[in-house]
């Protein structure tokens, strides 16, 4: 069984067996005590690969701004080196030297970021540069069951997802080996929105609403889900007969849409990563009701009471309920919200913020329940 302890034997050590092998040395930095990057040696590479991190705190943004500033500087203070030994036989390593854009064999040049250490689910992404030392291609890889499944799905919705659909990523390259399961998608700079950024949000998630199309709420694959999982739920008893038989407008649905999964460039331009939770056919307003909240629990360390004010600014916000309408779910946003967070909470089961989920999901249920708070 893989560790994060060890996971660079496993994504890049030679199997025995492969015949000539070379050593390569990277910096490790650790955090909390759990490896978390795994840095080139050459200073603008090492640099670049602070990239990888989606810092989301002030405090985590300068810190990642302090070491970027000491690797180009050549002094990876806090890190230790890590010497790899990786065979250029290996069916990997040729796959990450083919996104390089050279034809000479051997690793190329690259730098690795460790994902949540607290998931069965944990992928790593891996950063590849070409000869002159530029990211051209970022890598996400899993070695356990549940993290190769969660690569899987991403690799099927890429590929469905219609073409030049707005902030999707294009499916560069797929691999799978007895090892691991990866895929490649280009490398796109940029950083996670902050609040100044958000302009763009509201437009594109208006854009994923397909007003051709009318479907049933009960028919989209997370409300099946939910169902199948609340067997015995009061609440989504409750939630059900106001939503079962409502006709909407589907919405593209990432399901996990948060800032540190987006990318904005210096011109603005959005690109949302991470889609193993991605329907064609989902339930317009999860999303930014996700990014709302869990930006709210796992960023802000938001309580309860100013979660349950952020959700009910949302809905009686003019953008809101412009989205809303264009989705077809003016009127019944109360209910999708308790939804949404059902199925967080008895679907996704979170590894983080799984607790502070549960609570505001019964203050907005109580309150809700005595008609307090805007009007629906």
């Amino acid at each position: 069984m893989p560790t994060v302890q060890n996971f660079w034997e496993h994504l890049l050590t030679a199997p025995e067996g492969q015949g000539q092998v070379v050593q390569i040395e990277m910096r490790l930095l650790k955090k909390a005590g759990q490896p978390f990057l795994l840095l080139p040696g050459q200073p603008r590479p090492g640099a670049a690969t602070m990239a990888l991190y989606p810092a989301q705190t002030s405090r985590a943004r300068m810190a990642r701004a302090l070491l970027r500033c000491l690797l180009r500087a050549s002094m990876p203070l806090g890190t230790e080196t890590i010497s790899l030994t990786i065979s250029p036989q290996d069916a990997f390593v040729k796959f990450l030297a083919s996104l390089s854009g050279e034809r000479g064999e051997g690793l190329p040049v690259l730098g690795i970021f460790a994902g949540n250490p607290a998931s069965d689910g944990q992928r790593f992404l891996l950063l590849v540069f070409d000869a002159s030392q530029r990211p051209v291609a970022v890598v996400k890889a899993g070695l356990t069951s549940r993290a190769r499944a969660l690569v899987e799905q991403e690799e099927r919705f890429l590929a469905a997802v219609p073409e030049k659909t707005v902030a999707v990523p294009r499916l560069r390259a797929r691999f799978e080996s007895p090892r691991l399961r990866a895929l490649a998608l280009d490398f796109v700079p940029g950083d996670s929105p902050r609040p100044r950024d958000e302009a763009p949000l509201a437009p594109l998630l208006a854009a994923w609403v397909d007003t051709k199309r009318t479907v049933m709420v009960s028919d989209t694959p997370d409300w099946m889900r939910l169902q199948e999982a609340t067997p015995a739920s009061s609440l989504f008893s409750v939630v059900a007969r106001s939503l079962h038989d409502r006709k909407i407008h589907p919405a593209m649905h990432h399901g996990d849409f948060t800032p540190w999964n987006i990318k904005v460039s210096r011109a603005g331009v959005w690109t949302v990563l991470d889609w193993e939770r991605g329907e064609l056919t989902g339930i317009p307003g999860w999303d930014w009701f996700h990014y709302v909240i869990q930006s709210g629990i796992l960023v802000g360390h938001l309580p309860s009471a100013a979660l349950v004010q952020r959700v009910e600014s949302l809905l009686s916000s003019d953008t809101f309920r412009q989205y809303a309408t264009r989705g077809g779910i003016l009127g019944c946003e109360r209910e999708l919200v308790l939804a949404y967070l059902l199925h967080v909470v008895e679907v996704i089961k979170p590894s983080e913020g799984l607790v502070p989920t549960r609570e505001l999901l019964k203050a907005l249920a109580a309150r809700w329940e005595k008609g307090t708070g805007p009007s629906a």
